[in-house]
């Protein structure tokens, strides 16, 4: 059966080469004494990119290069051919030295888009002025059995795109390039925290418990311990343990798995950066990461206004704070701590909130906040001062009883970081603990459950502390204006095909 090149907008009218046909090339190249899958690494003097730059210099100079063929035009004694490494596309000229040349008549027969080549020659410009390699030797590195998508924009189906995220980078520079972006930003975060004296550490992706967040996971089971365990949902209890061990400031880039929904900004499995800082506490942080991320732009784009989607985000420190009761105070016209419980559930019902019976008195105050400001907080924003029952492993506010010290960051109507000025009372801790486990009990799913060695490591004496949690994610989202999380997770899930 003749094997197509995968379905996407934007192909372009040309001619495909099938499976059976590229393998007949492939015997014909091994019928020659040509092995399609050489072991022996290939010459390189320089990249694709390196040639662009310095072309003035190499000019008919002798150089060796890589690539993928992405195009190849045969004019009969000679053929062009376009090679693409990791970063720049470089165009390729073999010719046909004579009627007897059975060299080009193997390279214009045998050799097809999609092959891996490596070519050695000289750089030189056409008289169009396209910056060419005259090759005097072409050679074989990687046989391709099948035709790589021919578009003009690269793969634009997004199905496509995540479920075989290699023919969307083989075909798309701006994919590769947004992954890029990725990539260096979390390099940029590593650095800034090495030298800022943390440590990177490594903590359990498997436990017999979960904690640190409020939400469902997934388990498995373990043979060796014949037990069952959890996939973490976060890293913040052992983080917490190293420092306890005096191993602090500690932080760990982790993957996170929580067993819910998937939608434009939630994904069940996602990369977070969770970070613990002895002695200090979430106003610290505030002013380290609006530092932190005003670098970063200005790395990325040259400036610290960066588009996302319809909106330019200003990334220039400070950035804004507002406190959760005083956001209240704005939409509705209230001071929530005149208001008794029964007035804070009727301004619930009210305002259309669906009521639920183990939802306390701060988790709809928190709920009426974010109905009105969760898609309004476009410019990087710090809410901050969340109510007591909200933040089971956050302080209690120096200034205010009800409520913590915690904030959570929000950037083009995304919540982006999660900060704590930590918790480190364990008869605290242990009431916390016992207000989740009532709610539980309840019907509420989704809160954390007691983790008693982490409470006897609390009783050991916890410094004071500050921790922070930032999407990994949702900031690569922002940052590299992609409008969906699985545009950003290389490999994202997808539900298995039924063919």
């Amino acid at each position: 059966m003749t094997q197509e090149a995968p379905k996407s907008r934007g192909q372009l009218d040309k001619k495909i080469v099938p499976k059976e046909i590229r393998i007949q090339h492939l015997n014909m190249l091994e019928a020659a004494g040509i092995n399609p899958y050489p072991a022996e690494p290939p010459k390189i003097t320089h990249s694709n990119m390196e040639i662009h730059n310095k072309a003035d210099q190499l000019a008919d100079t002798e150089v060796s290069v890589v690539g993928r063929i992405t195009a190849k035009r045969d004019h009969g004694k000679t053929i062009f051919f376009d090679i693409e490494d990791n970063f720049a596309k470089l165009q390729v000229n073999v010719r046909k030295n004579g009627p007897d040349d059975t060299t080009y008549d193997l390279i214009a027969k045998a050799y097809d888009e999609g092959d891996f080549i490596g070519a050695t020659g000289e750089v030189f410009r056409t008289r169009t002025g396209e910056l060419t390699i005259r090759a005097k030797d072409l050679k074989m590195l990687a046989k391709s059995l099948l035709q790589p998508p021919v578009t003009r924009f690269g793969i634009t189906d997004p199905e496509i795109g995540r479920r075989q995220r290699y023919l969307e980078l083989m075909t798309n520079p701006d994919a590769r390039e947004r992954f890029r972006r990725r990539s260096s930003m979390v390099q940029m975060m590593r650095g800034e925290f090495l030298e800022n004296g943390f440590l990177e550490v490594e903590t359990p992706v498997l436990d017999t418990t979960y904690g640190g967040a409020n939400s469902k996971p997934f388990t498995s089971h373990m043979n060796a311990l014949d037990q069952d365990m959890f996939l973490r949902i976060a890293n913040e209890l052992y983080l917490k343990r190293l420092v306890c061990g005096n191993m602090g400031p500690v932080f760990e880039f982790s993957r996170n798995f929580r067993n819910e929904g998937m939608d434009r900004t939630h994904n069940p499995e996602f990369t977070a950066v969770e970070l613990y800082k002895p002695y200090a506490d979430y106003k610290w942080m505030m002013g380290m990461v609006e530092k932190l991320f005003e670098k970063i732009a200005i790395k990325l784009h040259g400036t610290t206004q960066v588009k996302f989607g319809e909106h330019t985000i200003d990334f220039k420190a400070p950035w804004r704070r507002l406190a959760i009761y005083d956001g209240l105070k704005e939409a509705y016209g209230i001071d929530p701590r005149e208001l008794t419980e029964e007035q804070v559930r009727e301004l619930g019902r009210q305002s259309g909130l669906k009521e639920d019976k183990y939802k306390g008195r701060g988790d709809i105050l928190l709920a009426l906040f974010e109905k009105k400001f969760e898609k309004e907080l476009i410019q990087p924003t710090f809410v901050m001062d969340y109510p007591k029952e909200t933040s089971p492993l956050t302080k209690q506010h120096r200034d205010h009883p009800d409520l913590t010290e915690r904030f959570e960051c929000s950037i083009g109507g995304l919540e982006v970081m999660n900060c704590y000025t930590e918790l480190n009372d364990p008869r605290d801790q242990r009431a916390r603990f016992d207000e989740q486990r009532l709610k539980r009990l309840a019907g509420d799913d989704e809160t954390m459950p007691t983790d008693e060695d982490f409470l006897v490591a609390m009783e050991y004496g916890f410094p004071p502390m500050g921790g922070i949690g930032i999407s990994i994610d949702r900031m690569a989202m922002i940052l590299t204006d992609t409008g969906h999380i699985r545009d950003i997770i290389l490999f994202p899930p997808v539900k298995k095909d039924s063919k």
